[in-house]
C-alpha cells in the first residue's frame, strides 16, 4: 500500500476545497451576514488568544449554522481550538439535519480516518462513491484493507464492489493505474461493456497497448486496432502487431491483418525471439490463398519443425497438400509454353516451387497419433477426421465396404463407451454414409450415439417392453410362431425425434440437424420442424431479430440445407409466406449456384402458387441465370410465361 501518503494527500485538497469554499459560499448570501459577522468576531478573539470568549460566541452560532458549509466552518474552529469532540458533535448533529450531504460525509469521513476509525469512515462516506470526493472513502477502503489478513484482501480486492474504489482514486490523483486496476476488475468479472467504457486519452505506449486489450475483449476490434497504431515504444511493438492481426482478422481485413503478421515474424527473427506457430499457420494460409506458394509452403514447415505435434499445423498441411494433389487448369497453350523455355517467371515460380504432399501429411499426422497414443494423451478429434478424410481421399480405388470398414474402424479405435465417439468423428462418419446412400447405417449410428450421450431412453424403452408371440397357420393346418417386439422399430424411431428436441440446449448445432434431418425422413414433422427452427431461429443470436413475427434472418451457424429443409416444411404444412422467407434468405446465404439455383426455383414455384406473377418470374430467371441445366426451372418458367 505505498501509494496511501498520495491518498492522504488527494483527501487533504479535497477538504481544503470544502474549507475555502465556505467563505465564498456563505459571503454571497445576504440572510447569513449576521452568523458571518459572528464567525469574524470569533476568528479575532482567537487571533487575540481570548479563547473563552471565543468559545461562548461559537456556541452561541451553532444555531445559526444552517448549512452544510455553516457546519464545516463552526467545525473548523472547534479543531483549531483543540475542541474535537465539539467538532465531531457539530458533524453529527449536521448529518442527522442533512442526510448523507456529500460535504458533512467528506470532512466527518477524514476526520474518522485521522482517528483510525475506519469501519465509521466507510460507512460515513459510502454515499461519496463515484463523487469529486471519493478518495477519501477509497483511502479509508485501502487503509481497512491494508489491516486485514491475506485470503480476505486478495478475495476484496478482486471483487467487482471494489471498482469503484480504484476509480475514485483515478479521478482524485488522474493516475491511469488506478483506472487500469478498475478495468481489470470488470474484464475478471465479465462486464466488458463498462470495462471498454472506462478509456481515457491514451498517455503512453504502455497504456494504448492496455486498452487495446480491452477493447478487444469487449469486441470491439476497431477501436483495438486504432488504439494500437498509439503503441510507439519498440519493446512494445511486437506485442501490438500480433494483437493488431487478430483485430484485423475479426474485421475481416486479412490484408491489414497479414502486415501486421509480417512485422511481427521479421521483429522476432531479429530479436531472436520464438514465433508462435499459430501466427505461421495463419500466414502460411493467406500465402497460399494468394499464390505466394513458396512463402506459404515455409511458414507451415517451420511451425511443424518448431511443434512437429501443433495440431493446426498438421490440419493445414493435410489441406493444402489437398489442394496441391490437384492437376493445374491450364489451357492448350499454356500446357505447350511450359514445355519450352518459354514459359513465364509465374510459371517457373509454380513449376520449382515445393509442393505439400498427400503421403507426408499423412505421415505426419500418424506419427503424432502415435506420440499421443504412447504418452495415453486423448487424441485430438478434428486431427483424427483430417486424417481419415484425406486417407479416404486419395485412395479413389477403394469400393463401398472398403471405404465404410475405414470408417467403422475409426470409430473403434476411438471409442469413448458404448456407443460414444468423438463427436466430430460421428458428424464425419454420418455424413459419408449419407454420402454413400447407406441411410439407415448412418441413421443407426447417429441415434445409438444420440441415446447414449443424452440418455434418451428411447431403445431402453424399446428393449424392456419385450417381444409377443405371433401365431401363423397355413393352409394345411401347420403354425409359424414368430417374435415380434411389442414396440415397432418405426414406433421407437418416432420417439427419438421427440425426445431429441427435448434436449437442443444441450446438444451441438450439427447433432440438432442430423436429428432433424433423420425425423423428417420418419415423417416426425412436428419433431423435425421443432429441431429445425431452434437450429435456425434460436442460435446464433437471432432470436431477437425475429421476435417481431417476420423471418428477417437466420442463424450463421445453421446450414442453409437446414434452412430449405424448413421452408419445405412450412410450404407442406400452409404457412407459404414463411416458406417464401425462408427459401429467400437460404439462397441468399448458400454459395453454391446450383443449389441457389434450386432453391430460387422452389421460391417461385410457392410464389406461382400464391399468385405473385412477377415475383416468380424474377426468381424463376435469376434461377436460370446461375444453373441453365436447372430442367424444374426451365418449366416452370414456360407455364408462368404461357399465362
Amino acid at each position: 500500500m505505498k501509494k496511501l501518503p498520495v491518498l492522504r494527500n488527494s483527501a487533504v485538497f479535497s477538504l481544503l476545497f470544502l474549507f475555502t469554499g465556505f467563505f465564498f459560499n456563505s459571503c454571497s448570501n445576504s440572510s447569513e451576514s449576521s452568523f458571518m459577522s459572528n464567525m469574524e468576531t470569533v476568528d479575532i478573539f482567537m487571533k487575540n488568544g481570548d479563547m473563552n470568549e471565543a468559545m461562548k460566541l461559537l456556541k452561541k452560532s451553532e444555531k445559526k449554522a444552517f448549512s452544510s458549509f455553516a457546519k464545516i466552518g463552526i467545525f473548523r474552529r472547534y479543531m483549531i481550538m483543540g475542541e474535537e469532540k465539539r467538532a465531531e458533535n457539530v458533524l453529527v448533529k449536521g448529518l442527522k439535519k442533512l442526510p448523507e450531504n456529500p460535504e458533512l460525509s467528506a470532512v466527518y469521513g477524514h476526520f474518522l480516518l485521522r482517528h483510525s476509525r475506519l469501519e465509521e469512515a466507510i460507512n460515513i462516506t459510502n454515499n461519496l462513491e463515484g463523487t469529486k470526493y471519493g478518495s477519501i472513502r477509497s483511502e479509508a477502503v485501502l487503509k481497512q484493507l491494508e489491516l486485514s489478513e491475506l485470503s480476505e484482501r486478495n478475495s476484496r480486492m478482486l471483487s467487482r464492489d471494489f471498482a469503484s474504489t480504484y476509480y475514485d482514486m483515478y479521478v482524485s490523483t488522474n493516475n491511469p493505474c488506478w483506472l487500469r486496476n478498475c478495468t481489470i476488475l470488470y474484464l475478471l468479472n465479465g462486464d466488458y461493456s463498462m470495462a471498454s467504457s472506462l478509456q481515457r486519452n491514451l498517455q503512453n505506449s504502455e497504456d494504448a497497448l492496455f486498452w487495446a486489450y480491452v477493447q478487444y475483449d469487449s469486441g470491439n476490434y476497431d477501436i483495438a486496432a486504432q488504439n494500437l497504431e498509439s503503441v510507439t515504444s519498440p519493446l512494445l511493438k511486437g506485442s501490438a502487431s500480433l494483437l493488431a492481426s487478430d483485430a484485423y482478422m475479426m474485421l475481416d481485413d486479412e490484408e491489414s491483418a497479414e502486415t501486421k503478421r509480417e512485422y511481427y515474424i521479421n521483429f522476432a527473427k531479429r530479436e531472436g525471439l520464438k514465433i508462435s506457430p499459430s501466427i505461421l499457420v495463419n500466414s502460411s494460409l493467406y500465402s497460399f490463398r494468394h499464390e505466394q506458394y513458396r512463402k506459404s509452403y515455409e511458414y507451415l514447415l517451420e511451425a511443424i519443425i518448431a511443434e512437429p505435434d501443433f495440431i493446426p499445423a498438421l490440419i493445414t498441411y493435410g489441406k493444402l497438400s489437398w489442394q496441391d494433389s490437384k492437376p493445374l487448369q491450364m489451357t492448350e497453350l499454356e500446357k505447350a509454353l511450359r514445355q519450352t523455355s518459354l514459359r513465364t517467371s509465374k510459371m517457373r515460380e509454380y513449376d520449382e516451387r515445393p509442393k505439400f504432399t498427400i503421403s507426408d501429411a499423412l505421415y505426419r499426422m500418424e506419427e503424432t497419433l502415435e506420440r499421443e497414443s504412447k504418452a495415453n494423451i486423448r487424441h485430438n478429434e478434428d486431427l483424427i477426421v483430417e486424417r481419415l478424410a484425406l486417407f479416404l481421399k486419395n485412395t479413389p480405388e477403394l469400393n463401398l465396404t472398403q471405404k465404410t470398414a475405414a470408417i467403422w474402424k475409426e470409430l473403434e479405435q476411438n471409442q469413448l463407451g458404448t456407443n460414444l465417439y468423438p463427436a466430430h468423428l460421428v458428424q464425419f462418419a454420418v455424413q459419408s454414409f449419407l454420402s454413400y446412400g447407406l441411410t439407415d447405417e448412418g441413421r443407426e449410428l447417429f441415434m445409438n450415439y444420440i441415446n447414449a450421450k443424452f440418455n434418451l431412453n428411447y431403445r431402453k424403452q424399446s428393449e424392456e417392453a419385450g417381444t409377443k408371440t405371433n401365431i401363423k397357420t397355413d393352409i394345411f393346418g401347420g403354425e409359424l410362431k414368430e417374435k415380434v417386439p411389442v414396440i415397432p422399430e418405426s414406433v421407437a424411431r418416432l420417439a427419438f425425434g421427440d425426445r431429441a428436441a427435448d434436449k437442443t440446449d444441450k446438444m451441438e448445432i450439427w447433432e440438432v440437424e442430423f436429428a432433424a434431418y433423420f425425423s423428417l425422413l420418419e415423417k416426425n414433422i412436428s419433431a423435425a420442424k421443432r429441431l429445425y427452427e431452434y437450429v435456425v431461429f434460436e442460435t446464433g443470436g437471432v432470436k431477437r431479430a425475429n421476435a417481431a413475427g417476420n423471418i428477417t434472418s437466420i442463424s450463421p451457424l445453421a446450414a442453409s440445407s437446414s434452412a430449405a429443409n424448413l421452408a419445405m416444411i412450412y410450404s407442406s404444412t400452409g404457412e407459404s409466406q414463411k416458406a417464401m422467407e425462408l427459401y429467400s434468405l437460404a439462397a441468399g446465404k448458400t454459395k453454391a449456384k446450383q443449389v441457389k439455383s434450386k432453391l430460387l426455383y422452389r421460391l417461385a414455384k410457392i410464389q406461382k402458387e400464391t399468385g405473385d406473377i412477377d415475383g416468380a418470374k424474377t426468381s424463376v430467371r435469376y434461377s436460370l441465370s446461375l444453373d441453365q441445366s436447372n430442367a424444374d426451372a426451365r418449366l416452370l418458367k414456360r407455364q408462368i410465361d404461357a399465362k
